[in-house]
């Protein structure tokens, strides 16, 4: 956890605050194009990032190479934990 004081300084017509990588690699992101979803309110604003999903099927299988799973690509489930329906 960075826990850190900022500064909101004048940007343009508007306020802004800068965000290091750091920060950024705290929590996981490493890209230079975040998107943040922004909540406001009780005297606080909360930064969460936005996770990009896929919007059409070519988007989602973009990286899938085309190799078909034989019989050996069975994924082994390990044994029932609770009261699993076989």
């Amino acid at each position: 956890m960075i826990i850190k004081d900022i500064e909101l300084k004048k940007w343009g017509n508007s306020q802004g605050i800068r965000i290091g990588k750091e920060e950024l690699a705290e929590i996981g992101e490493f890209d230079t194009n975040v998107t943040f979803k922004m909540v406001a309110g009780d005297g606080k604003i909360t930064l969460i990032p936005k996770k990009e999903y896929p919007t059409t099927l070519d988007e989602l299988f973009a990286d899938y190479d085309s190799t078909p799973l034989g019989r050996e690509d069975k994924y082994d489930w390990d044994d029932s934990q609770g009261r699993e329906i076989l």
